[in-house]
Order: C-alpha cells, then structure tokens, then sequence
C-alpha cells in the first residue's frame, strides 16, 4: 500500500467512531419559523440527497472537518436539511439541526438587512455621507473624498475602505472596544480603517465597511448592535437561534471548533460582529435563505419591505475582476452558475449560502472546521449541476 492511501492506526481509530454517526442526518424534520403551519421537509426520492451525504462524508474525512449541515431550497422553500457527522468528536455528540455554528462573513447579509431597515425608519439614507452622523470615532483624514463614504458604498464594498477581514478573539477574552478596532489595535494584523482608494471608483472588499456601518447603526439608535439585531431583525423574523452574541444557551448546543489538523479551538468572538460574528443554526440559515427568494411580505413581518430586499439583490457598480455585490448580499459565479448569497470562514468555522434567483432555489452548508471550505465546495458543485440542467 502506497503513501497516498495507507491509512494510519490514529485516523481508523477515528474513522471506526465516526463513520456511524456520520449516516446520522435529519432526513425529515418539523418546523414553523416563519409559517402560518408545520412544514415537513424531506428527501423523499432525491438523487442529490444521496450524492450530497457521499461527497460530504468522502470530503470530511479527508479534510479534518467533523460536522456538516446542509439544507436545499427549492422553488422557494426548503426541501431538505442533512445533518452528518459530529458537533464533538470527544463525546461523540451528533450535528443536528439545533447545532450552532459561526458563519462568518455570512453575518454580513444579515447585519445589511439591520442597516437598511435604518433607511426604511429614517434614520440615515443610503446616499449620504455617514462621517456626518459619527462622533464617537471619525474617519481619519486622506487624500481621498471622506464625504463620498456611503452607506450603499459600503455595503457593497465600493467605499474605498481598508481591512478586508478579522480574525477575532478567543470565546473569554476581553475585545476591544468598535473605536479601538477601527483605529488599528487588533492583535491580527493592526490594520486601521481608513481610505485607500477614492470612494465609489473600484470594488474592494472590506470588513472594515460593515464594522463603520455598525458604529453607525449604534450611534443613530443609542443600543449595541447586537442587542438592536436580536429586536428588531432576528426575532421578528422567527430566526430563535441566531445572535451575534454568545450567550450560555447557544455554547450548550454550539458546534465545537476544529482547525485545520482537526484539533478542537475555542469558539471566536468580534468587536466587528457585523462583519464576521454572527452564530446561528442550518434551520434559521435555510428560512433566512428562502426569505431572501421570496420576499413575502407576510413572512417579512415588517423588517424590511420586500421592494428593500429586492434593491439589496441588486449589483452595485462598479465591479471588479475580485468582486461584485449588492447590498450585502454577494455575487458569485462557480462553476459557471450566477448566484447571490455569502461564503463565511472563520477559524474553526467554514459556510456557504447559495441562492440561484430566477428558479427560487439555494443551498446552504455549515461547518464546524477550518478545512470546510474543501467540503461545502464540492456539496456545493453537485447542487450547481443540477442548477444549470435545469435551465437547459
């Protein structure tokens, strides 16, 4: 036996303990998020259930990446959700469709939601310059226009921005403070806010954007972002499970972590948590999926109005050769198949949201591992093949 497969005594020892529980997954469930009844979702006669279960099982393995969910949307609602492998390894703890996980920068399209229904109350419009508003940290001065920030620039990464990401803290330290993050004093790389380019000339991903736009949203409302977030979006929205905070309840039936050699991490936190800190579990990502497709304003409940959404849905130019997005929501172009959505990767943590617009179809995947991506990615290609035969 060669290099390439010889397994070792430590990995079929694993292998023997998680193979059974990575056949476990929620092949019909209940749930009323959102419904005015039960749904039943099920993978009743799926061919891409099955395909879906031996990608993720043959990816997880090979890439240190204990635990998977995925849901499938279709025509608008969700079809159904897998549950494979562990949440933790040690006590063999399952992945169920109540396991938390952090998605990273998928928190963006949620917070965009939170910053645009300020435009829908009146609180700032999406053209205006947003320094005007700011007292408790300003934008340092630049050769660049400081009045062109937007708020629509910088959701959709057109504001000339620095810092494309965070990389948070351990669950347990003490954070900084948004205006100690914004002038630089974060351990990963000290990197301040600040114009590099001038606005609304270039796309360029920046974190850094949505962290200034949550200073924002506190000083307009005078509350901590989260706490304005779980009120306002979250719970109007039926999303139970879903905090920018880590509180006691979601670290009971939180994933566990795990980096890329597979050895488990304590869970981030963020200053910056519009950008990269919001937990939350496959169920409430999947409604939250199919209430970006449809829009229906009974399901809405008033959080935003769906003619906001639609505007949210749309490119925002200009766009570059990196990127383009709207307003929160991206758009990506794997293997040849238009979408919108996000990708999250934090470390420890690895997510996708996929929404294919003109068919009302999407898919969503979470992971409690570094390596995820090598996992969602292939779940992700068998999905967008059955995408693009259906538009033949």
């Amino acid at each position: 036996m060669n290099n390439n497969t010889k397994i070792s005594d430590k990995n079929f020892r694993f292998l023997l303990i998680v193979i059974p529980l990575f056949l476990f997954s929620c092949t019909t469930m209940k749930y009323g998020i959102g419904c005015s009844k039960e749904l039943r979702v099920t993978n009743q006669g799926d061919s891409l259930y099955t395909e879906i279960q031996k990608l993720g099982l043959e990816a997880m393995k090979k890439n240190n990446v204990p635990g998977v969910a995925v849901a499938v949307i279709e025509n608008g609602r969700v079809k159904w959700i897998q549950c494979m492998g562990f949440a933790e390894v040690k006590s063999r703890k399952p992945v169920t469709k109540e396991t938390i996980f952090n998605i990273g920068s998928i928190s963006k399209v949620f917070s965009a939601w939170g910053f645009l229904q300020l435009t829908e109350k009146g609180y700032i419009k999406l053209d205006e310059p947003v320094d005007q508003y700011l007292t408790r940290w300003k934008l340092p001065e630049s050769q660049y226009d400081v009045s062109k920030v937007t708020l629509r620039r910088m959701l959709s990464h057109t504001a000339g921005l620095s810092v494309h990401g965070y990389g948070g803290a351990e669950q347990g330290t003490q954070l900084l403070s948004l205006e100690e993050s914004l002038s630089g004093k974060t351990k990963r790389n000290g990197e301040w806010v600040t114009l590099i380019s001038e606005p609304g000339t270039k796309w360029e991903y920046s974190g850094g954007g949505y962290t200034l736009a949550q200073l924002l949203l506190e000083e307009k409302t005078k509350e901590k972002f989260a706490d304005y977030m779980k009120k306002n979006v979250f719970q109007p929205l039926g999303l139970k499970h879903t905090d920018f905070e880590w509180t006691e309840k979601m670290t009971q039936t939180s994933a566990t972590a795990y980096d890329t050699s597979g050895r488990p991490i304590k869970n981030r936190i963020f200053t910056e948590q519009a950008a990269a800190g919001l937990q939350t579990t496959v169920v409430d990502l999947a409604h939250f999926a199919e209430l970006s497709l449809m829009a229906d304003p009974r399901q809405l409940n008033k959080v935003l109005k769906p003619e906001t959404l639609a505007l949210m849905e749309q490119p925002v130019l200009p766009l570059s050769d990196q990127g383009e997005s709207g307003l929160g929501y991206r758009f990506m172009n794997y293997e040849g198949l238009r979408t919108i959505g996000h990708t999250g990767e934090n470390e420890g943590w690895s997510a996708g949201m996929f929404l294919d617009l003109p068919t009302k179809n999407g898919i969503v995947i979470l992971c409690n591992g570094s390596n995820g991506d090598q996992v969602w990615f292939p779940i992700y290609q068998s999905w967008a093949k059955r995408m693009k035969g259906m538009q033949k």
